[in-house]
């Protein structure tokens, strides 16, 4: 099992536990996928719908961490949720759909971001900005889950 070189502040996370969809993978050098099957408690419709697409929320949620403690991007839940949802809508999605369009559509815009250059690195870490916005999006809703409001 493949994982990153050593790091001091966080844990390893490896290539395979990591984001999203067997197509992507494949375009983006990322991860393997397969659908997350537990429903997370609380969440919006989209949200939802989202956190079903990871492969590993709790690996994801650890890049979406280290995103904000490199970056600070000091973003909410629905700025999140209002990214992804006009990305995959772009590509087909509406929330009626069904999951199998859910992951084409998230797959279609992760290669529109490497297409077009549109990156994000993560330490050692390059993910498109839709990966890395799923990344962030799952950290916030693991932090919801661990300290309800």
């Amino acid at each position: 099992m493949e994982k990153d070189m050593e790091y001091t502040e966080h844990p390893p996370v490896s290539r395979r536990n990591v984001v999203i969809l067997g197509g992507t993978a494949l375009v983006a050098a990322a991860v393997p996928a397969a659908l997350f099957h537990r429903k997370p408690k609380g969440l919006a419709l989209d949200t939802d719908i989202f956190m079903r697409l990871l492969a590993d929320p709790a690996s994801a949620a650890k890049l979406g961490e280290i995103r904000f403690a490199e970056s600070k991007p000091g973003l909410t839940r629905a700025v999140y949720e209002t990214r992804l949802t006009r990305r995959l809508r772009a590509h087909g999605w509406s929330p009626a759909a069904s999951p199998e369009l859910a992951r084409r559509a998230l797959a279609a815009s992760v290669r529109a971001d490497y297409l077009g250059d549109r990156m994000v690195a993560i330490e050692k870490w390059h993910l498109s900005e839709t990966e890395a916005d799923l990344c962030a999006l799952a950290a916030l809703v693991m932090r919801a889950q661990e300290h309800p409001v």
